[in-house]
Parts: C-alpha cells; structure tokens; sequence
C-alpha cells in the first residue's frame, strides 16, 4: 500500500522548490566618528518564504583624524521580504541583524544592525539595490545579487 502510495503522490514542480543560495556583491559606506568605506561579499538562503538568513564580511578603510588604517566587518542577518514572489518591480524589505566591527582605531566590537533595502527587478540575471541601516553608524549600502528564478 506505502508503494502505491508513492507512486501516486505529487512531486514538487521546480517552481514550487526552494531556490537555494544567492550570493551578492557590496559597497557600504558607514558613517561614524571614524567613517568608512568597505567592499564585500554576501550569501543568503531562503528561510521560508518571507525570511532569508545570511552572512557578509567586507574590508576596507577607515578615516580618523586624518590617518587611514584597515577596516573590517563580519555580518549575520536576516532579510523580512514584503514582496517575496517579484509582484511588483521593486521589493522592499527590512533587515536585521548581528556584526562585529574592526576599523584599525579600536578592537573588534559588536553591534546589533537594522535598517530597510530595496531591490530591484531582475536584469541579466542580476538584481540591484541598496539598503540604508543603522548599526556603528549608518551604512549606505548598494549592491548587486544574483536574481531568483522563483521570486526575491
């Protein structure tokens, strides 16, 4: 009987599987009492379909009393899509998380980050936007992710 069962049962379309991870490029400026530019790299993967769960780490530079020494940083975040699916061509969501911080000045510190992004529709396979956010300054984030076939 489990063998008839089997056979008969509905498998997952590839439109109803969960995509898997989506990797993106970063620039973020902080802006702090020691201000910074940093490049990155990020990856992500779904959660559900409204959460996604992610980790970045970016390096760069950072600027205090007119020395530059390197900068760092290590992200755990999670993403809140408001339009998971790509019902609309830009897609809005908040984010949230944990960092530590590293710029040159001072010891590595932690923070706790939030803020709100955007992204925009699909173009060659790539999808662009930016996030504003607080979380040892405010960062300035633009970037670029490889687009879900199945939605954000």
């Amino acid at each position: 009987m489990a063998l008839a069962w089997l056979a008969v049962a509905p498998l997952a379309a590839p439109a109803q599987r969960p995509a898997g991870r989506q990797f993106e490029g970063r620039l973020d400026a902080i802006l702090a009492s020691t201000p910074s530019m940093q490049g990155g790299v990020a990856v992500n993967v779904p959660a559900g379909l409204y959460v996604r769960l992610g980790a970045a780490v970016a390096g760069g530079v950072a600027h205090r009393d007119g020395a530059s020494r390197t900068a760092a940083r290590g992200d755990l975040f999670a993403r809140f899509l408001l339009d998971p699916f790509r019902e609309s061509p830009w897609g809005v969501y908040g984010v949230g998380g944990l960092s530590a911080m590293y710029d040159g000045f001072e010891e590595w510190r932690p923070r706790v980050m939030a803020g709100v992004g955007v992204e925009g529709g699909p173009r060659h396979g790539r999808a662009w936007g930016g996030e504003l956010a607080l979380g040892g300054g405010v960062r300035l984030t633009l970037f670029v992710r490889g687009a879900r076939t199945t939605g954000r």
